[in-house]
């Protein structure tokens, strides 16, 4: 059975370092999506051993359209 994410509404309620999963929950999008995404050049994850986070700050900076890095 798949899991059905629950769309994040509000900003406040995000942990200070994000999931691909919590990435794909924020913007509606699927969890392979969500990958893609994180493996695209220009987004602001980082590697955890073999797991890969985003910094919330960076994200929200990210998704407003602001320079990140």
């Amino acid at each position: 059975m798949k899991k059905k994410f629950e769309r994040v509404t509000n900003p406040e309620s995000l942990s200070m370092v994000l999931t691909p999963l919590d990435i794909a929950a924020v913007l509606g999008i699927s969890r392979n999506t969500a990958y893609e995404l994180v493996h695209s050049k220009d987004f602001p994850a980082f590697r955890v051993g073999k797991q890969y986070r985003v910094s919330k700050t960076r994200f929200l900076a990210w998704l407003d359209g602001e320079n990140a890095a």
